[in-house]
């Protein structure tokens, strides 16, 4: 019993002056985004979206949340693609960054898949990203009730790393403030569109999509967007 407290003291004295002497953890100024998603991406134009009021309440005062409309201009409604980007960059509340699956049940989205996909870059690097089906009842005009379906995919992103895991951000956001005397100022970006496989392009104003199809259209932006604002897959990088 003696030499358990003894040692017991013994590690306690270690871990105080560990913790006393350790150098201080550097702030998350730097991110490892930028704080702007690029007007055109590919075949892509983006129109600039404000946060929604819900957005700013939920989320921290020095939360940066940049979104952004895109459309496949020049294109007949039967050959239109629409999706809609979003960028969450974290201040010095950790709360901004969270698993998105936690805000899309708050607006009556329920998640029917969860997956990691694969993005294959022009440099050749392949980002993973995680590819939510999500699905939720809408009231048409006329008052009859209709499925819709959608895909929401995101990553995060810290300082000179990813993952499409929330688990594994907390593991690595652990290590590297352990072990590397950093702390990570992590942002999320996300892209959603909707399966409008049982829509006519003149309900939905763009093109009819099936599951494969929204997803093959995502990824296709996310190719574009990804090295224009996470700043490790940068060309200059």
């Amino acid at each position: 019993m003696i030499a358990r407290a003894f040692i017991l003291f013994a590690l306690c004295g270690m871990t105080m002056l560990l913790c006393q002497f350790s150098p201080q953890a550097k702030g998350g100024e730097e991110a490892g985004v930028l704080a702007e998603l690029p007007m055109v991406a590919g075949s892509f134009v983006g129109e600039s979206e404000p946060p929604s009021d819900k957005e700013r309440g939920l989320l921290p005062a020095d939360t940066i949340i940049v979104k952004r409309a895109y459309r496949t201009p020049g294109r007949s409604v039967e050959n239109r693609d629409h999706a809609h980007a979003s960028l969450v960059i974290a201040g010095n509340d950790s709360r901004s960054i969270h698993r998105p699956e936690v805000c899309l049940d708050g607006q009556g989205w329920t998640v029917t898949d969860s997956r990691v996909r694969e993005v294959k870059l022009i440099s050749g690097e392949v980002l993973r990203v995680r590819d939510l089906a999500i699905e939720r009842e809408v009231l048409l005009d006329d008052g009859t009730k209709l499925p819709l379906r959608a895909h929401y995919v995101y990553w995060f992103v810290g300082v000179d790393v990813s993952t499409p895991s929330n688990f594994e951000r907390q593991m690595l956001s652990l290590r590297d403030s352990v072990l590397h005397n950093v702390n990570h100022r992590w942002a999320y970006p996300s892209v959603m569109a909707r399966v409008t496989a049982n829509l006519t392009p003149q309900q939905s104003g763009e093109r009819r999509r099936n599951d494969e199809e929204t997803v093959e259209m995502i990824l296709s932006l996310i190719r574009s967007l990804a090295p224009r604002l996470q700043k490790d897959l940068m060309p200059h990088s």
